[in-house]
């Protein structure tokens, strides 16, 4: 996603149509899923332009609208992952994940995705892979995002209550999730790092 089309001298947060780039977005929810509609011309979309100083983003020297996000892959003892399914773009299973917030370390950012989202603690998490994404969309409308996922191992499987961002958690195989669709960036850290993500190890 290119954002050449603002005329923009300072970093001040604003949210723009898709379609006729116009600041009259109104975020609805249908069936459930939360979607936009431009006010000026009427428009609906699963998502918009958001720039929101408040996050980690920049564009690089192609145009490409670029955001940082932290992921965490919890790990139960039978090798079981948690995900749930996304409310918001894109409506896909993900793993407990979100913007890294200006300045926040990502390790921090995937912390407190955790909590907000799935209400755990982080304990011990460890770094699995950071990936410069091309073709992870989110509601926010970029289409690339530097991506660190981590790993936390927790004791049991535990019930959990996703926030308004989603709703039925379920602990999953890798195998048992390659069949449901997923969003961009986890299927392809379980591509890349599957045999880190199940590794015998436990670290505590």
């Amino acid at each position: 996603m290119r954002i050449d089309f603002l005329q923009r001298s300072d970093d001040t947060y604003g949210e723009y149509c898709l379609h006729c780039h116009a600041a009259a977005i109104e975020w609805i929810t249908v069936d459930g899923r939360k979607e936009c509609i431009c006010r000026s011309c009427g428009e609906r979309a699963e998502r918009a332009i958001v720039i929101d100083p408040g996050i980690s983003w920049w564009t690089d020297e192609g145009g490409e609208y670029w955001h940082e996000s932290a992921g965490v892959f919890v790990r139960d003892p039978r090798r079981r992952f948690l995900f749930f399914r996304r409310l918001a773009y894109p409506f896909s299973m993900t793993v407990p994940a979100g913007h890294v917030e200006r300045g926040e370390p990502p390790a921090s950012a995937a912390a407190r995705e955790l909590m907000e989202e799935v209400g755990l603690r982080s304990g011990n998490l460890r770094l699995i892979a950071s990936h410069h994404l091309r073709g992870d969309v989110c509601r926010r409308g970029s289409d690339a995002h530097l991506w660190h996922a981590y790993l936390l191992d927790v004791a049991a499987a535990s019930e959990v209550a996703v926030n308004d961002e989603g709703e039925s958690p379920v602990w999953l195989s890798l195998d048992d999730a390659r069949s449901h669709r997923l969003t961009f960036a986890v299927a392809r850290i379980i591509e890349q790092h599957a045999s880190r993500l199940v590794a015998a190890d436990r670290e505590r």
